[in-house]
């Protein structure tokens, strides 16, 4: 059996889609039941599973549809470029329109989160059947570090990324863009000179970023209790993870989230800005806030109440083995071999 990956991802690393696309590939292949090919046009297989919108995968979506079982991971909504994406306000009815029909045109759906499912019908009316909830998944070879290993680890790490042992660091991760909240992750810094903050990521899509500039202006100017490491491999983000005390995203908008769940593998309390999303994934494993004295608040309890820290870092280890990869692979066949049936009325093991 033959699966096809498409994806332009890997034209800006750095950024969650091209993570999940990554890690597709990786947990298909790891399944050993299946021939992966990447990009290729005009294939023979008999799925075709595509991670990016962009007119490269429509057209291969277009050209492909009668032959193979066109499959697509709706990582983006139309409101995703909003805070982005430079003049997403003028950009994003448009692209709603332009997902609309990528997304109608795959005879399967694969909805992130149940909030992305109902997204998904409300605003681009895709139809029911079409859509199958199908969360992101992060690998445990990669991202389930044991408290035994971060423990020896983490005095080395410290010292080899210029912080010292008894430093307490809030670690934030994604792209510097104000959909992530950026400007709140250093206000709350500012508020707290006594700790170090760490945003790990930068700007794949460089000056097409909504308020590039702005952004630009804040990662060279900043409190110095923050960092900001620019783009870094997925490897150093696990660095990263484990040399830190508190995850701490006030993103805005998210379809999942797909870092949150990394650094949950290393045991890390999350903090979190309150927002739909979260409720029906991650259940009550992190804390919520909606403003920057509350973000403030639980990091100034989470660096003093030990009882609260060991809480929420055993409620991440419980929410990183709930989206772990360890059936991912299989769990994506069932899908495939469940929709190409219906559609060609086939096995397709």
């Amino acid at each position: 059996m033959k699966v096809n990956i498409l994806s332009s991802a890997g034209k800006f690393p750095g950024q969650g889609v091209y993570s999940a696309y990554m890690d597709c590939v990786y947990v298909l292949k790891s399944t050993g039941k299946v021939e992966i090919t990447e990009n290729v046009w005009n294939s023979d297989a008999v799925v075709q599973h595509s991670h990016t919108p962009d007119p490269k995968v429509f057209l291969q979506t277009l050209f492909n549809r009668r032959k193979s079982l066109n499959v697509v991971t709706a990582h983006v909504l139309p409101d995703s470029i909003r805070g982005s994406i430079r003049n997403s306000w003028i950009l994003a009815p448009l692209f709603g329109i332009w997902l609309k029909w990528l997304y109608s045109l795959n005879d399967v759906v694969l909805a992130v989160s149940e909030d992305v499912a109902v997204e998904l019908q409300k605003k681009l009316n895709i139809k029911k059947e079409k859509i199958y909830v199908f969360p992101n998944f992060v690998r445990e070879d990669l991202y389930l570090i044991p408290d035994e290993k971060i423990k020896s680890e983490k005095v080395r790490l410290r010292k080899e990324l210029g912080f010292k042992d008894e430093d307490f660091i809030i670690i934030g991760a994604g792209q510097v863009q104000p959909r992530k909240g950026i400007k709140d992750f250093v206000e709350v810094a500012e508020k707290l000179p006594q700790f170090k903050f760490v945003w790990v990521g930068g700007n794949p899509f460089k000056d097409y970023t909504e308020g590039y500039h702005e952004m630009k202006k804040i990662t060279e100017n900043h409190p110095e209790n923050v960092f900001f490491t620019g783009t870094v491999s997925r490897e150093k983000v696990r660095d990263y993870y484990m040399l830190s005390d508190i995850m701490f995203l006030p993103s805005y908008q998210e379809t999942f989230g797909l870092v949150i769940v990394e650094a949950a593998g290393s045991g890390l309390p999350l903090l979190l800005r309150d927002i739909q999303v979260y409720t029906t994934i991650f259940d009550d494993c992190y804390l919520k806030a909606s403003d920057n004295e509350k973000f403030v608040d639980y990091i100034n309890r989470l660096s003093k109440d030990k009882d609260l820290y060991c809480e929420m870092s055993c409620k991440a280890r419980k929410l990183f083995e709930k989206y772990s990869s360890s059936r991912a692979g299989i769990n994506l066949l069932n899908i495939y071999s469940k929709y190409y049936y219906k559609k060609f009325g086939k096995k397709l093991f």
